[in-house]
């Protein structure tokens, strides 16, 4: 299969791209210009260098490469950071998903298209209404979410009146190798890092580390979008998730278990977010009953091989 990743320099990208090249896919990637040109992402990959806002540069990069699928991961994606900049945004999740729903239909092929949203779009859902399901109402409470929860509806408009095949996710936290450490256990896992080279005191500080969340690989991940595109149903939602939670503290524990230094841990109040949820563990059964996906991967391994990542990249 012809397969085009967009925001396949990022994070989830680079591990989906080097999925579908395993599964023998011919495979092209969309990168902004300011993450790499041609041969970023290795000899067998095909990079067009643009920015997803730019209606023509995409669509003639959809008319070259002319995709059997596109996995649409290009996005902002960091919702508290997501408030002090709401516009950008918004245009980047809305517009970008916009312009690339478009311009996959101008191909006259109706390529297979997934677009991956986000667990964000429940907004704070009770405890005692978990793990979610696909059927909760949605409740954007960021600009983020808010985006993703737009960039949904588009993509399932677009099955409705253009019967494009377009797939949806609501992913749920993902961590692993190659994460930034602007998100919570690439943050632990670096800390854990630097701590060990002697780069920093012996200690950590954290925030709230009671909040209980849905970690999945993203390895797993990256093979969950794949399952969905080749066995699920156009337009409808997939929560992408292993259906367990487990607490922060529980993640940071792990980390510092596996580190080759004594690491202690301190409380700092400062760092917890308004927007912290006490619970978001999601329901995987549709994903599992459509697809067959189930994730290969321990929470432990993943913690492992980020772990490893840092200290590589240190």
């Amino acid at each position: 299969m012809r397969s085009l990743v967009t925001g396949a320099a990022g994070f989830v990208g680079r591990h989906l791209v080097a999925h579908l090249l395993s599964r023998g896919h011919e495979v092209g990637g969309l990168v902004h210009p300011s993450d790499g040109g041609p041969g970023s992402l290795g000899p067998r990959v095909d990079v067009f260098p643009l920015d997803i806002l730019d209606e023509a540069a995409l669509g003639a990069a959809l008319q070259a490469f002319a995709p059997e699928a596109v996995f649409h991961l290009a996005a902002f994606s960091n919702p508290e950071g997501s408030w002090k900049e709401a516009r950008r945004t918004l245009e980047i999740n809305i517009i970008g998903a916009h312009n690339l729903l478009s311009a996959s239909k101008e191909t006259g092929r109706k390529p297979r298209v997934l677009l991956v949203g986000s667990a964000q779009q429940y907004g704070d859902v009770p405890a005692q209404d978990q793990p979610i399901g696909e059927d909760r109402e949605q409740r954007p409470l960021t600009p983020y979410a808010v985006s993703k929860t737009s960039q949904e509806l588009l993509g399932r408009r677009s099955v409705w009146s253009e019967e494009l095949p377009v797939y949806v996710t609501r992913s749920f936290n993902h961590t692993g190798p190659g994460q930034s450490d602007g998100y919570v256990s690439s943050s632990f896992a670096r800390q854990v890092a630097e701590v060990e080279r002697g780069a920093r005191e012996p200690l950590i500080r954290v925030g709230n580390l009671g909040a209980k969340r849905d970690f999945t690989d993203v390895r797993d991940v990256a093979a969950a979008y794949l399952q969905i595109v080749e066995r699920g149903q156009p337009g409808r939602p997939y929560n992408v998730c292993r259906g367990e939670a487990v607490s922060i503290r529980e993640v940071l524990d792990e980390l510092v278990r596996l580190s080759r230094v004594p690491v202690e841990v301190v409380v700092d109040p400062g760092r917890y977010h308004a927007l912290d949820a006490s619970l978001m563990v999601g329901d995987p059964t549709r994903l599992k009953t459509d697809t067959g996906w189930s994730p290969q991967y321990s929470l432990r391994e993943t913690l492992g091989d980020l772990l490893d990542d840092w200290r590589s990249r240190l």
